[in-house]
């Protein structure tokens, strides 16, 4: 990434994190949304709910569910971030944090999942799709807000997510 770039990222993110007041009920509420790098138990959590209550037991729904999250992952964890290797930003900045993973930032895992989450769950739910997509909205700013990643690492995180989720329903038109 160009120096300008960066310099750009620092200072849209620095922004965002200074414009949000602190206090304990909203680093509650982003540490909550973050989960230690367990998002997906988020997306879980929704899946269980919606087999359960809306009696959506169609294992086309869980197959989709299971290996666009495995794809993100992949190309995020596996591919990407090795690729890139920028460290996050409580690691540039000296911060002392325990909601942030140790590996690098490029880009958001956090924000990959949730977007493929809510691109497959929007799918096939798409009179609660705002619902899904304010949830993984939510899910990528707690990871600035948290200082573990720069707003350009959550940007193209949540493109990735969303391109992998769009991806997979591509060829399919799904009508449940």
């Amino acid at each position: 990434m160009s120096i300008v770039l960066q310099k750009l990222d620092l200072f849209l993110t620095n922004f965002i994190i200074n414009f949000i007041p602190r206090n304990i009920v909203i680093d509650a509420f982003f540490s909550f949304l973050s989960l230690q790098g367990l998002t997906v138990i988020i997306w879980l959590i929704l899946l269980l709910l919606m087999v359960v209550w809306q009696e959506k037991r169609h294992k086309e729904f869980i197959l989709y569910f299971l290996l666009a999250f495995i794809t993100t992952s992949f190309l995020v964890n596996i591919l990407i971030k090795n690729i890139v290797k920028r460290d996050r930003p409580y690691v540039v900045n000296k911060l002392v944090t325990t909601n942030c993973p140790k590996d690098f930032s490029f880009p958001s895992d956090h924000a990959a999942g949730a977007f493929t989450g809510a691109v497959v769950f929007a799918t096939f739910d798409k009179k609660r799709r705002y619902l899904y997509f304010t949830i993984a909205t939510l899910i990528a700013f707690s990871r600035i807000y948290l200082h573990c990643h720069y707003l350009f690492d959550v940007v193209f995180g949540a493109l990735i997510g969303y391109g992998v989720g769009k991806t997979f329903f591509r060829q399919r038109q799904i009508s449940l």
